[in-house]
């Protein structure tokens, strides 16, 4: 019970479309945003809204990034939600640390700017200069990388992640079911209004001739 409950409290914080009604993208957009594609859980569109929230997370760009990870997601058409989620991979908590660890590691790749470009600049700019290069190579070597394995994981472990979220779900498991069987059901009937309407068509032309 406490676990069900968990998880639709988690469920319940989940980004949906009615969150990015009214903004800046939505106007910018327009209803396209809100394609069906791009919301449906599938396993092509979370491994992809997966890989591109991970990739922004781990580029210094911490303020803009929701923005960022939708318009990435909207593009390459893959799941908003779970790119939005992914973004939160680097926050007040964490992003210290990531930020750290991949200036570390741009430092390592030796791309610090040598004395003679660091001495065409003066104050602020001099020591953005110094700083900015080996965060951004560390943090893009580090983004590619983990976004890779993020798509890896998901694309091909989705049969497992499938399972786990009808456990930890099942009142979102149950949705997805009703909302399958109402398609199904919106298709035959469909395809039943349209046979019938060839069969009219065709007993008009009759009458016709």
């Amino acid at each position: 019970m406490k676990r069900n409950l968990l998880s639709w409290q988690l469920l319940r914080r989940f980004p949906r479309r009615r969150h990015l009604k009214g903004t800046i993208l939505h106007r910018a957009t327009g209803e396209r945003l809100f394609d069906p594609q791009l919301w449906r859980p599938n396993r092509n569109g979370i491994a992809g809204g997966l890989a591109v929230g991970t990739f922004i997370a781990l580029t210094p760009t911490i303020g803009v990034q929701m923005v960022l990870a939708t318009m990435a997601a909207y593009l390459l058409r893959v799941n908003i939600p779970t790119a939005l989620v992914a973004c939160w991979i680097t926050n007040p908590l964490t992003a210290p640390v990531i930020y750290l660890l991949q200036y570390q590691l741009g430092q390592w790749l030796a791309v610090t700017p040598t004395v003679e470009e660091l001495a065409e600049y003066q104050g602020f700019l001099k020591n953005f200069v110094r700083h900015a290069r080996p965060l951004w190579v560390g943090s893009l070597v580090s983004a590619t990388f983990s976004a890779g394995l993020a798509y890896s994981i998901v694309y091909f472990g989705w049969a497992w992640i499938a399972k786990l979220g009808a456990r930890l779900f099942p009142r979102l498991q149950r949705r997805l079911q009703r909302l399958k069987s109402r398609r199904a059901l919106a298709a035959r009937a469909g395809s039943g209004r349209s046979a019938r309407d060839t069969r009219l068509k065709g007993m008009l032309k009759q009458k016709a001739e």
